[in-house]
């Protein structure tokens, strides 16, 4: 099993943290990253592999995110798949053995600086840390921004997609992760996250 995101919530967790509030709010992914999921999507049409499309929901029930597969719950065993510094922010976490995808949604806290100044810092951290590679920052938004990046991780390398986004001056961390698959599957399974906010 895999323990996901070590290095990075290290990042976040120096940048500066969020809480929690509620009102439905639709997220997307930027226009380049959902145009590289969905080509992604369709090349992986084969006839009789029809995925089901799921809504997972976080356990404080402030996010949701509509994924296509056949992800379960391992919250119960997170010490399994994360490093023991995230369990007590970790609200969402499943895994689709047949993709070989753990998504994982952290709640960070309350944001201590404005979001864009926060993503400026996150996007900086992330392209001058050493133990990371492959890195890609998208252009951040009002309220997110997408980016990506590999790390070892016990003598295997692992492919991160992830979204930092605030509500209400709320951050989440939703990362996808594989040792196995690509950028384009990560970036799909987090095309539709929902937040609930005040």
């Amino acid at each position: 099993m895999l323990k996901s995101r070590i290095g990075l919530c290290v990042i976040l967790f120096l940048l500066g943290l969020s809480a929690c509030t509620k009102q439905d709010t639709s997220v997307t992914m930027d226009a380049s990253d959902t145009q590289t999921a969905s080509s992604s999507a369709a090349s992986a049409d084969e006839p009789a592999a029809a995925s089901a499309t799921q809504t997972l929901t976080s356990k404080d029930s402030k996010l949701s995110i509509v994924v296509d597969g056949d992800f379960a719950d391992v919250l119960d065993s997170a010490t399994d798949w994360v490093d023991p510094a995230e369990l007590n922010n970790l609200t969402l976490l499943q895994h689709d053995d047949s993709s070989n995808i753990t998504l994982a949604v952290n709640n960070l806290g309350t944001l201590k600086i404005k979001p864009d100044e926060y993503f400026k810092n996150l996007a900086d951290s992330l392209e001058h840390n050493s133990s990371i590679s492959n890195i890609k920052v998208g252009v951040a938004t009002v309220n997110r921004m997408n980016y990506r990046f590999s790390h070892q991780q016990n003598g295997t390398l692992l492919n991160e997609s992830c979204v930092a986004l605030t509500v209400d001056n709320n951050l989440y961390s939703v990362c996808a992760s594989s040792e196995s698959a690509d950028y384009n599957a990560l970036a799909g399974t987090l095309k539709t996250i929902n937040v609930q906010n005040n």
